[in-house]
């Protein structure tokens, strides 16, 4: 389907219009998008950062405790084997370690337990009757590096710590240092100070709405913290989050956090919805504005396009009227100037073409008419040579009739019957009767029916003729002429056929050139006149069909179409 200039103006506006609002919306979009991605990257940055100055606190704390137990005479005094002293001595040296070690859990709430494992094994802990569990307890794994010496960090990985209110998850702080008040041994005590998981989890407490997942990594790169739904989960980068790092902290401690791009976008959705309304409003708004402009500026462009359409139809009184002001009103002039000037062309040229038919048509029948005359005197004066009166009187007024005929004028002069044309070939047969006396009969085979259909005048005369000259003339039998009628699928085919000589040597084809057709004959008129007239008035596919068989004879078949008087052709040249 072909589209309008008006639609293409009008679709290309709304196109580039949308994809102007659709691209500065993007450009939007993306601008605001990496705006709030560094806003809140720096926020974020400032809350991991808060997070960690109380996580450097509390290890702080935790480390100015060791300091404090290291630097303690009583507590070392306390923990130092006695030689010689008895089990109650080293009874309330371990119950006076111990009370001391309570003081310190209780100030630091972060404490859950505090020992001191002296270079034989002994344990000195701020809870009593724990001995065998302290064997057990520091033989799992996560002290094996400590005993080692293998532990890259002072810090152990998350481990659980028993006691009489339960379970516990729990950091190691494991520090070895040399206890100076034990002058008998080299070997260094172990300092360790339980921390407890949860409040260490408290410290994200505030900030974990804030982030996807926040993971608290120890120097070692081991979890500590893992705010996720699976604690100890491998973390992977993935492009629906915005990963998060923050290092500043003592002992390798270092925080892994995670904001999700869907939470951070959905803050500014609102405005890139609202900003597509402003955008959506906005492109309906220029339509209404644009719309009339285009249906005004390509209006007079359909008139044109609708009056050319006319004009191509046909109709050639078409104009148009245009007050633009511009080049489509000087189009339209020029235009209307056209389309006058084509008209009066078109009238004359049809005046020029009707006058031209005439003349050829005229021409035509010219031609036929001295062959008449011509044939016709030399028999009258044959006849006065003979004294015979009464054939001179006879074949004198068959030729008044056909001169007649032939000064026919109007539609008379091109067309006839076949009822007018059979009595006209009756005619010419009688005069050449009277010249060829017993030499030939003429029959005819036309159904009545057929009598009113209109046909060429003077077209079935020449093929009489031509036969009468081409095939009978020189055959020793009397000869016979046959003219038959016939309609075959709405044409008639009108058959003249003799049984002569027939036809050799190309005659057909030279009789086509319009060569003379016998010899002593003035023009040579026959099938070359009546073909190219059948052309002119009813178009290449009709015509002549020409058969002979030497020594057989002679048909030639004319092919027009089968009409009446009412439905001559002239009717249809004189309409122009």
């Amino acid at each position: 389907m072909k589209m309008t200039i008006r639609t293409k103006i009008l679709g290309s506006t709304i196109l580039i219009v949308s994809l102007s609002l659709l691209l500065s919306s993007y450009i939007t979009f993306t601008y605001m998008a990496r705006i709030v991605r560094e806003q809140a990257v720096k926020d974020n940055m400032t809350k991991l950062a808060l997070t960690s100055s109380s996580l450097t606190r509390m290890q702080d704390r935790l480390f100015k405790t060791a300091e404090t137990i290291i630097a303690d005479s009583q507590i070392n005094a306390g923990i130092v084997h006695k030689a010689g002293a008895s089990m109650e001595q080293a009874y309330f040296d371990q119950v006076a370690v111990m009370k001391q070690l309570q003081r310190f859990v209780a100030l630091d709430a972060s404490l859950l337990n505090i020992m001191i494992i002296r270079h034989d094994g002994k344990v000195f802990s701020n809870y009593s009757g724990y001995d065998s569990y302290y064997e057990e307890y520091l033989g799992q794994g996560w002290f094996v590096p400590f005993k080692n010496g293998s532990s890259g960090t002072r810090f152990s990985e998350v481990h659980e710590f028993s006691y009489m209110n339960g379970a516990q998850d729990v950091i190691s702080y494991v520090i070895l240092y040399r206890n100076w008040e034990d002058q008998t041994q080299n070997e260094p005590y172990f300092l360790v100070m339980d921390m407890k998981k949860d409040e260490i989890g408290k410290v994200f407490n505030e900030s974990r709405d804030d982030f996807e997942r926040i993971v608290l990594t120890s120097g070692d790169s081991r979890i500590i913290y893992d705010t996720g739904t699976a604690p100890g989960q491998v973390i992977q980068q993935r492009d629906d989050f915005i990963p998060l790092r923050y290092d500043a902290m003592s002992e390798g401690w270092s925080q892994q956090a995670y904001i999700s791009k869907h939470k951070l976008y959905k803050s500014i959705r609102p405005i890139l919805v609202f900003y597509l309304v402003i955008a959506i409003a906005g492109l309906l708004f220029i339509l209404l504005l644009v719309a009339p402009l285009i249906l005004n500026f390509t209006r007079p462009i359909t008139v044109l396009a609708r009056a050319m359409r006319r004009v191509s139809a046909g109709e050639l009184r078409t104009s148009v009227n245009i007050r633009s002001g511009d080049e489509m009103q000087v189009l339209g002039e020029g235009f209307n100037k056209m389309v006058f000037e084509l008209d009066t062309w078109m009238k004359s040229a049809m005046r020029e073409q009707e006058m031209k038919r005439n003349m050829q048509i005229n021409l035509l029948l010219s031609e036929i008419n001295p062959h008449f005359i011509y044939n016709t005197l030399n028999t009258v004066i044959y006849l006065s040579h003979a004294e015979r009166n009464k054939d001179t009187i006879i074949i004198t007024k068959a030729l008044i009739d056909i001169l007649q005929d032939t000064i026919k004028t109007g539609e008379q002069a091109f067309f006839s019957t076949l009822a007018d044309e059979r009595n006209l070939v009756d005619k010419y047969v009688s005069i050449q009767q009277y010249r060829y006396p017993g030499r030939f009969r003429l029959e005819w085979d036309v159904p009545v029916t057929l009598n009113s259909c209109t046909v060429l005048r003077l077209m079935i005369q020449p093929l009489v003729e031509n036969a009468l000259f081409h095939g009978l003339f020189d055959l020793e039998e009397k000869g016979v002429i046959l003219v038959s009628a016939r309609v075959v699928e709405e044409t008639l085919h009108v058959t003249v056929s003799d049984n002569g000589i027939g036809v050799s040597d190309r005659p057909f084809e030279l009789d086509l050139k319009r060569n003379p057709i016998h010899t002593g004959q003035t023009k040579g008129i026959g099938l070359a006149n009546i073909r190219e007239r059948i052309i002119f008035h009813f178009g290449v596919e009709y015509g002549i069909d020409f058969e002979s068989v030497p020594g057989k004879g002679t048909s030639v078949t004319i092919r027009i179409p089968c009409m009446t008087a009412e439905e001559s052709p002239l009717k249809s040249i004189a309409g122009l």
